[in-house]
């Protein structure tokens, strides 16, 4: 009986190590999407900062990003998944929100950065 047991438990190892392999994969592509996003976002910025010329395809190409960004990520971080889906909001129209807006639905771009930063630490963490 005990030599049962002990198989059952022994055959359950490889199942398991796989669900934390799914697992991990799946944060590292929630993590992969978000980071595109953020960097595509900066080079907006900065690209906009040097020019002051509105680039609607790019806007338009932020919106897909970050709402790319929050579909793998709502497994891991739903809090942050929303925030995504309310920065690909923000880039329909940009120039409809305010800063009150932006601070109400925490979707500044720092503070986006700071919650990644901070998923990205602890996941280092956890697979040393």
């Amino acid at each position: 009986m005990l030599e049962w047991v002990v198989e059952r438990l022994i055959g359950l190892l490889g199942p398991i190590a796989q669900l934390q392999k799914d697992k991990r994969e799946l944060a590292d592509n929630a993590l992969r999407a978000v980071s595109q996003a953020l960097n595509e976002t900066f080079l907006y910025y900065r690209d906009f900062e040097a020019s002051q010329a509105i680039d609607p395809q790019r806007e338009a190409q932020l919106v897909r990003l970050w709402s790319a960004a929050a579909i793998p990520l709502r497994h891991i971080d739903a809090e942050l998944a929303g925030v995504c889906e309310h920065k690909a909001e923000y880039w329909v129209n940009p120039r409809s929100w305010d800063h009150q807006k932006i601070e109400q639905f925490g979707i500044g771009l720092e503070n986006v950065r700071e919650r990644y930063r901070s998923m990205l630490a602890l996941g280092l963490r956890a697979s040393v």
